[in-house]
């Protein structure tokens, strides 16, 4: 038996929320003059980054979940560690960059519209720049779970290329930084995907397709399963046979930051449980909900003995 269940591969931050009371247009903008002096109704620090967001959710959840990113040595990376730690998440394999910071995120929100996030990548972008990854420990995992890691190319091939040739299936949530690059750049590493994951809005700029389904049947052609969230609607997933949803339920939603990981953590959680498409989805939503009520991207994370109720 292999020593891990999933191991996360991505970014790790420290986040600060920032709720701010603004005028919001029609267009889904907020408005803050310049040269202005805004109050600030409420700041709340929390660690974040897709690495760090799912491994928790996974360790919750009974996975035996070990994390590779990249870190500064600085007090925002010791305490990133240690909340790991104690979320039970081996942390062996991050590595700690002696030049650069650890990234940063200013998350700016308030009642009415969603967030505004402002990200400096900070060591996240050198990793493998001072060490080698510890190829040895990766090869020790059943699943990988690759988030936006804002590295190389030939950094996220190398990863999925050794994923490929060690028999570990691979989920995939690629960000902007990996989206740019356009599909036919991304073909390769779509090859050894076996779960893709993303939004409505990541499909079609992916395919230039319009409609859900279009974009699923696209994608399909190189990824044997792939799941799209299509925000307060849900989400749907295409295996190459059948099409299968999942609906949201009715929810205050305090901040949305991390939602996409929570139920990421949660479908894939659901798939290494053995359970079919359908109870993954749930599992997902599920996940997720539980982490729109609350603030920061992993505060109220279901635990597997809490999940069970809705399994």
């Amino acid at each position: 038996m292999k020593k891990f269940d999933v191991v996360s591969i991505g970014n790790a931050t420290l986040d600060v929320f920032i709720s701010v009371h603004a005028k919001k247009t029609r267009d889904n903008c907020i408005i803050l003059p310049c040269g202005s002096k805004q109050e600030v109704e409420s700041i709340f620090y929390s660690t974040g980054g897709g690495a760090t967001n799912t491994s928790v959710a996974f360790s919750r959840l009974g996975l035996r979940t070990g994390i590779l990113a990249a870190v500064g040595k600085d007090d925002p990376a010791k305490t990133i560690l240690s909340e790991l730690k104690g979320e039970g998440v081996d942390t062996s394999m991050v590595e700690r960059i002696e030049k650069f910071n650890t990234a940063y995120s200013a998350i700016v929100t308030g009642r009415g519209f969603d967030r505004v996030i402002f990200t400096y990548g900070g060591a996240t972008t050198h990793l493998q720049e001072e060490k080698q990854i510890n190829w040895r420990k990766l090869s020790k995992s059943n699943w990988f779970y690759v988030s936006s890691f804002h590295s190389r190319h030939l950094i996220l091939e190398k990863v999925f290329d050794f994923a490929r040739k060690n028999k570990i299936n691979v989920a995939w949530n690629p960000g902007k930084s990996e989206l740019k690059q356009g599909i036919n750049k991304l073909r390769p590493i779509l090859g050894c995907t076996n779960i893709f994951f993303v939004n409505a809005e990541e499909a079609e700029m992916l395919t230039r397709k319009k409609g859900i389904k279009a974009n699923l049947r696209e994608l399909q052609k190189l990824v044997p399963l792939v799941v799209i969230t299509t925000g307060k609607k849900g989400c749907i997933a295409f295996d190459g046979v059948r099409f299968f949803e999942a609906k949201t339920h009715k929810i205050n939603v305090v901040d949305s930051t991390g939602a996409g990981d929570a139920f990421n953590s949660g479908f894939l959680t659901g798939i290494i449980w053995g359970k079919p498409i359908p109870g993954a989805l749930k599992l997902g939503v599920r996940v997720a909900e539980s982490i729109l009520v609350a603030m920061g991207a992993k505060n109220n994370l279901l635990s597997k003995k809490q999940v069970r109720k809705f399994v």
